[in-house]
């Protein structure tokens, strides 16, 4: 399975702030008592305990839909997923000539790249040989596209399939799959700015030492959790594996139980099992939509959360060694620029 592509996006996510809580009870808050809101990932946000509901779940599942992670290793969108020989890296693309002169039924065996390069009239495949540099520098099984594929399904409905026409006439299918890639990949290229990201990603690896000060914290994920799923019914997306590697999920519900809560001087510790589903990716692909097709899988963890007198969370700390990395939401483009700017067009 997969994740990030390359350094540029892997500090693109991997280098949010968290809420400045730290680990322990010797916490000092820099917030003030009486304040019950902070705004994070670009919302405002309650930090009140008692205000937040303990259960929550999407309300559109229009669009969140399990889509492959396209791994570099088996060469990403360039993976040709409808041909009998599923070519990965290194093939030859047809040149302008024996384009026009292949029937449909061959047309839908080219790559996703291949199609959309097809589609802007570029028959040098400047994005399939982009694909290919990038494919070609990944060494680990894990590395891929599945941030992209979380932020557009996020933000967007599952494509149908659909036949575009490109400037010199030539009409190219696209599959269902074939535009969830593009879009995949469009979303992969995105940026985030510093108020769309949580937490930052850890560069141990499993069973070393547990560190990893930088991670998020429990009393960020929990009130990401209840403001966003559980007051808004909105989802966003975690990195769900605590180590170095980076697995990206959308977030769908939720339930937390309050295992003790205990009164202290300067107010009450909580202890919390929090159980999540998140929507996982799908390796099969498919020319058609699949109705219900979707895998869900679902994480639980346990934390403490330290609240002052008022209610208001002031800090954290983790119970389970398994957590969330990092968590982050992108905004829908309803554009992209460049050599992308094509993409919304296979969603019309």
């Amino acid at each position: 399975m997969t994740k990030f592509i390359l350094v540029l996006l892997l500090a693109m996510i991997g280098c949010g702030k968290p809420i400045n809580d730290k680990t322990d009870q010797s916490y000092a808050s820099p917030l003030r008592a009486n304040v019950t809101e902070e705004n994070l990932l670009g919302m405002s946000v309650f930090l009140n305990f008692h205000l937040l509901p303990l259960r929550g779940e999407i309300k559109n599942r229009k669009k969140l839909w399990s889509g492959n992670s396209w791994q570099l290793i088996k060469g990403a969108i360039n993976h040709r997923w409808n041909s009998p020989k599923k070519e990965t890296i290194g093939y030859l693309s047809p040149t302008r000539r024996q384009i026009f002169s292949m029937p449909e039924w061959k047309l839908k065996e080219l790559s996703p790249s291949e199609k959309y390069d097809l589609y802007m009239g570029r028959y040098d495949y400047p994005l399939k040989n982009d694909v290919e540099w990038i494919a070609r520098q990944a060494t680990m099984e894990w590395e891929g596209l599945c941030h992209g594929w979380a932020g557009a399904s996020l933000n967007h409905a599952e494509p149908a399939p659909r036949v575009m026409v490109n400037p010199d006439g030539l009409e190219i299918p696209f599959g269902s799959t074939d535009i969830k890639a593009i879009l995949s990949y469009a979303y992969s290229k995105i940026i985030l700015k510093e108020n769309e990201f949580l937490g930052k990603r850890c560069e141990e690896k499993a069973l070393m030492q547990d560190r990893c000060d930088n991670d998020l914290t429990a009393m960020s994920f929990h009130a990401i959790l209840t403001n966003f799923l559980g007051l808004r019914g909105r989802s966003f997306v975690a990195d769900l594996d605590r180590y170095k590697e980076v697995w990206n999920y959308p977030i769908l519900s939720y339930e937390s139980k309050i295992l003790s809560l205990t009164k202290t001087p300067s107010g009450k510790t909580a202890i919390i099992r929090t159980s999540f589903d998140y929507l996982d990716v799908m390796e099969r692909n498919s020319w058609e939509i699949r109705p219900n097709s979707s895998i869900v899988s679902k994480m639980t963890v346990e934390y403490v959360l330290f609240l002052n007198k008022e209610g208001n969370m002031i800090g954290s700390k983790w119970l389970s060694r398994n957590r969330p990395d990092f968590i982050w939401i992108i905004p829908s483009r309803e554009k992209f620029e460049g050599y992308l700017s094509g993409v919304h067009d296979l969603l019309k």
